[in-house]
Formats: C-alpha cells, sequence, structure tokens
C-alpha cells in the first residue's frame, strides 16, 4: 500500500470517522484513498481555517483526536487560527497538511511555505515528512503525543511522500492505534490526601467553587459538596452546563475580560478567602485583583500533573478524576447550616433579572430583546441539545440568560475567543452526534466571517439550527468607543441568505411568536433552519465593567 492508504487505514482504526477539509493539488493521492474506502469520510468545508475549528470542535466534544487537513502554501496559513485555538483549548487534534514534491521543497517555488518554521512556532510537535521511511514513526509519535497530552500536533506531507509505497506489515513501524498512548487516567487521591484537603477547606468562612471544562460529569457531586460548604458556584464559560443552572449554589458565568456580570460575583468574589478550583485553565480572574495579584487562597482539583498551574500559589492540589474528589470531600466536609451568602445570591438574582425586564427594553419596540429571546427558548432545549457559541456581546448574553438545567454540552473558544468559531463546531457536532439538537448562537459579525459554511451544513444535510444576533455593530469593539467609527456594518437579509443556500430560516422581532420559531426550527427537517434575531445595538450586554466604561466615556 502506499503512504496515503496505511494513513487513511490508520485513522479509521484509530476511530476517526471524519476528516475536515479543503483539497488542492498535493492532496489528490489523499482523496483517492479515501475514495477507496468507507469507514473515514471527508468533509468539505468551504475554508480551511473551518476546518480546524469543526476538528477543533469534534475533539472538545469526544476527548478523541480529531483530524484537519489544508493543502500547502495558502491553505497551510489559513489553517493557522483554527489550529492554534485547538492548541491553547488543549485538545487532541492530528492537523495534515500537504507540501509541494520533496524536490520542490525549499527552493520559494509555487505554494512552497516553509511550515514547520510555521506550525514548530505555535505547537509543540510539527514536522514535515521528507522521506517514507520516516513516516510511520511520524505518525506514530506525533498521534500518541496528541492523545496522551491533549495537545495540538501538525504533519506536513509532500505530493510524492503520498504516492511512495511502504509496506507496513515488515515495518519496524508497525502501527496498531490500540496501542498509542492515551490520556493519563490517574487513580482518586488516597483517602489522607482527602482528609487534609477536607480539613484544610473547613478552617476557611467563605469558599467558592470554580470550574471548568474538564469538570465534565462531575457535576452532581460538585453541587452536592457546595451544598454542605454553602458555597456558590462560579464556572468559566467552557464550564456553563456541567452544572444545573437552576441550583440555589450557581451563579453563573464569569463575564468577558475576567470581569462579572452580575455585580453578586463581584462582590462574593471579593469576599472569598478560598478558592475550590476544578478542571479550570485560566485562574486568574477568580484569584486576582485589578493589580493581577493574588488575593484568595487556591486548592486547585485536576485529572493529572501537567495542568496545575505555575502562576499561582496552591495551598494544596488533588490529583485524580474530578468526580472522585468532589465526593470524597463531600463526604469529609461537615455541613453548614448558615448560608447568608447563599440566600442573598437567590434574592440578587431575582432582582437583577426584574432589573432587565423593566429598564433594559430597546427604544425602537419593533425590536427582539436578547435576553427576552433566551428566556423563552430555554424550555426547548433538553439534555440531547448541543449549544455552540461564538465570540462577541451575543455571547455573555448567552452566558448569563440560557439557563441550562439538564447538562447540556456548550462548545466554545474559551482561550483564543476566536469569532466565527460556532457554525463550523455546529457541523462538527451533529456530524458526530445526529441525533442531537445543535444549535449554533453567533453575531453578525462572526457569522458573516464564515457564511459558506451554510453550503456544507447544507450539502451534508445537517438540520443545525443557527441563530444570528442581528443588531448591525460589532458592540465589543463600539461600546468601548466614545463615537462609533469603523464598527457599523450593513447587513444583509440573513433569511434570504439562508434560503440561496438551501437552507430556511425565519426573522424574530418583537411580535414573533418565539415558541412557534423554535419548533419550526427543531422539526425533523434536513436543512439548517436559520433565526435573524433583529435587537437594538443600543440594548447593551449586563457587564460590570462595560457599564463604567459607558458612564466614564459619556460624561
Amino acid at each position: 500500500m502506499n503512504v496515503a492508504d496505511h494513513l487513511v487505514a490508520f485513522l479509521g482504526g484509530l476511530g476517526v470517522k471524519y476528516v475536515f477539509g479543503y483539497p488542492g493539488s498535493p492532496l489528490v493521492p489523499l482523496l483517492a484513498a479515501m475514495e477507496r474506502q468507507s469507514a473515514v469520510q471527508w468533509v468539505l468545508m468551504r475554508h480551511e481555517n473551518s476546518a480546524a475549528l469543526a476538528a477543533s470542535a469534534q475533539a472538545r466534544l469526544t476527548g478523541r483526536t480529531s483530524v484537519c487537513i489544508a493543502t500547502s502554501g495558502p491553505g497551510a496559513l489559513n489553517f493557522v487560527c483554527g489550529v492554534i485555538d485547538a492548541h491553547m483549548d488543549r485538545v487532541p487534534m492530528l492537523a495534515l497538511t500537504g507540501l509541494v514534491s520533496t524536490a520542490s521543497l525549499g527552493h520559494w517555488e509555487f505554494q512552497d511555505v516553509n511550515q514547520t518554521r510555521l506550525f514548530g512556532a505555535l505547537l509543540d510537535r510539527s514536522a514535515e515528512c521528507v522521506h517514507p521511511d520516516q513516516f510511520l514513526a511520524l505518525l506514530r509519535n506525533y498521534v500518541g503525543h496528541a492523545q496522551q497530552n491533549q495537545q495540538t500536533v501538525h504533519l506536513g506531507l509532500p505530493s510524492n511522500i503520498l504516492t511512495a509505497e511502504i509496506d507496513a506489515r515488515t515495518s519496524a513501524f508497525h502501527l496498531d492505534p490500540q496501542r498509542l498512548p492515551a490520556p493519563l487516567q490517574l487513580m482518586p487521591p488516597p483517602d489522607p490526601a482527602l482528609d487534609v484537603v477536607a480539613r484544610e477547606i473547613e478552617q476557611y468562612e467563605q469558599p467558592v467553587i470554580v470550574l471548568g471544562r474538564r469538570a465534565r460529569g462531575a457535576g452532581p457531586a460538585i453541587e452536592e459538596l457546595a451544598a454542605r460548604l454553602g458555597a456558590p458556584i462560579i464556572t468559566s464559560l467552557d464550564g456553563k452546563g456541567i452544572v444545573d443552572e437552576s441550583h440555589p449554589n450557581v451563579l453563573g458565568v464569569l463575564g468577558i475580560f475576567g470581569f462579572p456580570a452580575v455585580e453578586a460575583t463581584t462582590q462574593m468574589l471579593q469576599r472569598a478567602d478560598l478558592i475550590l478550583a476544578f478542571g479550570v485553565d485560566t485562574l486568574k480572574p477568580f484569584l486576582t485583583d485589578t493589580a493581577d495579584l493574588q488575593r484568595r487562597r487556591l486548592i486547585q482539583c485536576e485529572l493529572d500533573p501537567a495542568l496545575l498551574t505555575p502562576e499561582y500559589n496552591r495551598v494544596h492540589a488533588l490529583l485524580g478524576p474530578l468526580d472522585a474528589i468532589a465526593k470524597g470531600l463531600r463526604d469529609r466536609i461537615t455541613p453548614r447550616t448558615d448560608r447568608p451568602a447563599i440566600a442573598a445570591l437567590v434574592h440578587e438574582r431575582e432582582d437583577f433579572l426584574d432589573s432587565m425586564h423593566l429598564g433594559r427594553q430597546p427604544d425602537d419596540h419593533d425590536l427582539a430583546h436578547p435576553m427576552t429571546f433566551l428566556l423563552q427558548i430555554n424550555h426547548h432545549l433538553d439534555e440531547r441539545t448541543i449549544i455552540t457559541l461564538d465570540t462577541g456581546a451575543h455571547t455573555v448574553w448567552a452566558a448569563q440568560f440560557l439557563q441550562l438545567t439538564k447538562r447540556q454540552r456548550v462548545l466554545v473558544s474559551s482561550r483564543l475567543g476566536t469569532m466565527g468559531f460556532s457554525l463550523p463546531a455546529a457541523i462538527a457536532a451533529q456530524l458526530t452526534e445526529p441525533d442531537h439538537k445543535v444549535i449554533a448562537i453567533c453575531g453578525d459579525g462572526g457569522f458573516q466571517m464564515v457564511v459558506g459554511e451554510l453550503a456544507t451544513a447544507v450539502q451534508y444535510r445537517l438540520p443545525i439550527v443557527v441563530i444570528v444576533f442581528n443588531n448591525g455593530v460589532l458592540q465589543n469593539v463600539a461600546v468601548q468607543q466614545s463615537a462609533s467609527y469603523g464598527t457599523t456594518m450593513q447587513n444583509p437579509d440573513f433569511v434570504a441568505l439562508a434560503r440561496a443556500y438551501g437552507a430556511d430560516g425565519a426573522v424574530v422581532d418583537a411580535g414573533t411568536d418565539v415558541d412557534a420559531v423554535m419548533r419550526a426550527a427543531l422539526a425533523p427537517r434536513e436543512t439548517p433552519f436559520l433565526i435573524e434575531l433583529r435587537c437594538s445595538p443600543d440594548v447593551m450586554v449586563p457587564i460590570s465593567k462595560w457599564e463604567h466604561l459607558r458612564e466614564r466615556l459619556s460624561s
């Protein structure tokens, strides 16, 4: 068999079902190899960045290695943002790129880019395979590294290497996908370690529990631990949906720029003397003040030692399955009967919602209010719903007012904050979980960066729902200006655009029956459904920092 055939067979043995990519001449042998089998399917995205974002989202969803492919030259360059998005969020992804033939490498010929320098400056592992005898060892080492360390790796494949013949049966580097390194699976901490940490926690007056995406599956145990401690639970954005957001101890998501959206969160963090963290990537907003100085003690719970923060001092660390850690601490904590902080938070949350209803209606009463819309769609989101969020003002609306009570999955570009993430992510999620409802929530700016992916969703008959917040402005930037400049957009009719691609859709404004639209969107179908939410640019996202900034700019 040739290298291309072996690569595809190996990916199939690894459990890869979909490869997201955009072709080019160097990749023709690889496409031919994929055509000769049926286990691994090619998904033709409309841009290389979207291919990387889709694979990145799939790895987030499954925890398994995903694959994306781009061609040489501009294809590899377009690939960069999505590849780095995956790398920064620590997801296992294999990024493959085509290269000109080995005889043409380094001669500044057509579409010849030094890809190892390009990706090697950003990733821990990047290589170009320049001889067939390298291929099997590189594939073994790089996929093993991605799986064991939950990292993104890059491998460049020249066109003549893909067509080279190899004998995988007699090679010293024969690959069995089932024998590659897997993520480290630690045993639960020993009882004496849990005893020490539980006694430490009980010394603090106001502990706060924070959690991120690696706490997936530990939500019920964390809720029970919080109830015994009388501690609020705050999540990072990528941790949304892990705990039941109707639980009285759940305060919500920490807001953008590291500032909470509700003043109660700010006050609670200021009073906290201990942060108990479960699977959180970015601890800075929970631990520090505006001068970036650590003000609160930290006990960190993580899956393996490589995930422990190198930035902040820890009182203790517990390593192992986070669900087992939370249960072990729960069983050792003496219940606290006095919970004034939790009662105060419940009342403040109710007051906050009331103030939003009364004081933030758009001046144009024909336009929809983002909060009202999101609160109305909550009961359409069951336990088999996957939500993909883009980056923008709409993200914060969704973080605050999507009330996820059934531990629904939420996929988001966490560290890089990539605009245009949600639509490619929704495509990957629907292919991976065809029996789930998949809803992409995006702004008019981010959506138009990847609007061509509607064609992908139509081509593969994916019934995703795409909600576009159309306020005609890049609000995250405009809110920081004294006068709007360079941030106003002239938008198309998004529903007409969706129909031109072969999808369907509906406009939602102040008078729309939202329940009827959601029923239509989620009805059995084989095409995407786009909801254009027409809202006012003057309705501001409720974020403490932005509120104060707007006051300063207007005074």
